[in-house]
């Protein structure tokens, strides 16, 4: 039986569609059509160059020569880009900055988050990961001011308050753009109103509104949820081609900026 490749390829393209937030739109449907075409073309011809590799390559291998295999895996301009010019990081010297830039209103920013606080509470001890608010269009703004407030209020994450913010948008559907709609949230969770006043009028809540600005410009990141390494490359699930493959580009590029 012959198979229109033109059909299979429209069948392909929702795949790719339904991984990212685009910035442009605030319910998170619009996706550039042409950069799913384009990626899963690309993503065909690296499928084809790995079994290749794989059919040639020896039974037994050293662990310089798996390390080797693990970055012919991922390819740069397809992978993971790299930020030009490069961001200015604040990790603590001898760290390898982390940053998952990321909206509450997401959809798949929610479904990434149990594999983020994984990540968060496991990742190697140089690495010094940080989750920070895209501010990306003035609505995501209104979000990223209910995200610091959560932050501020519970430091250590002990209550999980960026998980029932989640909750609170995604599964029980609250809009959480009213600020009398946010003061009351907070209170069900056990904060005074008097409480979240003070953290709006800190100046750490400006101090980390004003960096999430700048990580948001400076990283040039059109979607999220994205990932930015030390502020020299940038990688998602849609570029990576699968949660499973985010974190193993993580893992290579947070070891190549501890070996420099």
């Amino acid at each position: 039986m012959i198979i229109n490749k033109k059909i299979v390829m429209l069948i392909t393209i929702p795949l790719f569609l339904a991984v990212a937030c685009g910035s442009n739109s605030s319910d998170a449907k619009k996706v550039d059509v042409n950069a799913g075409i384009n990626n899963a073309q690309q993503e065909t011809t690296i499928e084809n160059t790995t079994k290749q590799q794989a059919t040639t390559a020896p039974e037994a291998s050293t662990p310089k020569t798996a390390t080797k295999l693990a970055v012919a895996e991922f390819v740069e301009g397809k992978h993971y880009v790299k930020i030009s010019p490069e961001m200015q990081t604040d990790a603590p010297e001898g760290k390898v900055e982390v940053i998952e830039l990321m909206w509450l209103g997401c959809p798949h920013c929610y479904t990434l988050e149990p594999a983020m606080l994984k990540y968060r509470k496991n990742h190697p001890e140089f690495v010094d990961f940080k989750q920070v608010p895209a501010m990306l269009n003035p609505s995501w703004a209104k979000d990223a001011n209910t995200y610091y407030l959560a932050d501020i209020l519970d430091p250590t994450g002990e209550k999980e308050l960026i998980t029932q913010l989640f909750q609170a948008i995604h599964d029980q559907r609250r809009n959480l753009r009213n600020p009398a709609t946010v003061i009351r949230l907070f209170k069900q969770f056990g904060y005074t109103e008097e409480q979240v006043k003070n953290v709006q009028n800190s100046m750490a809540f400006q101090a980390k509104l004003k960096r999430a600005q700048e990580v948001g410009e400076t990283s040039k990141a059109q979607s999220v949820p994205a990932v930015i390494i030390n502020g020299k490359y940038r990688t998602s699930v849609y570029m990576a081609g699968s949660e499973e493959k985010l974190f193993k580009v993580i893992d290579m590029l947070t070891k190549k900026e501890k070996s420099n």
